[in-house]
């Protein structure tokens, strides 16, 4: 059975890679080309939930592996696959967390005192009581890159054998 959405991850990743191995001439190209990889990279991880999805035949397209999860658990089942990414995303130091945060501290916008404190502040100011902020960088995004690829190919190797 063909899978929808197979294209559409291996089509992020490849984006992603590219990004994250272009050159850049100025900061603010640097910092759109991390941000453009990590889009895709964050493209591919909710593309292959949704090939996770399909394979399971499940008939939705899902936000989050604890909704595929829910869903199995609903109907009696479970997956050694969607139990890997539960176990990855439970361990806040692991690649896959990482690349979540990443993503989520992306899509926050700064508050006007954050702006107003970091455009005058020369010591970097950090909330100890959240989470450590992710530090973008190429290293960072082609480490998640490889660790994605190496997941997604383990695991569609896995259901293939089913």
């Amino acid at each position: 059975m063909s899978n929808p959405y197979t294209g559409l991850v291996t089509s992020a990743l490849r984006k992603s890679q590219l990004l994250a191995t272009s050159s850049y001439d100025s900061s603010i190209q640097r910092m759109a080309l991390e941000e453009g990889a990590l889009l895709q990279l964050w493209k591919a991880y909710q593309a292959f939930l949704a090939e996770l999805s399909h394979q399971l035949q499940l008939s939705f397209e899902p936000e989050s592996v604890q909704v595929i999860l829910d869903s199995l658990h609903s109907q009696g089942r479970a997956s050694l696959e969607v139990s890997e990414l539960q176990l990855l995303l439970s361990e806040p130091e692991s690649w896959l967390s990482e690349l979540l945060r990443a993503w989520n501290q992306l899509l926050r916008l700064p508050t006007l005192a954050e702006e107003k404190g970091q455009a005058g502040n020369l010591i970097p100011t950090h909330n100890i009581a959240g989470t450590v902020p992710i530090e973008l960088s190429f290293e960072a995004l082609l480490k998640w890159h490889k660790a994605l690829s190496e997941l997604i190919l383990r695991q569609r190797a896995n259901l293939e054998e089913c």
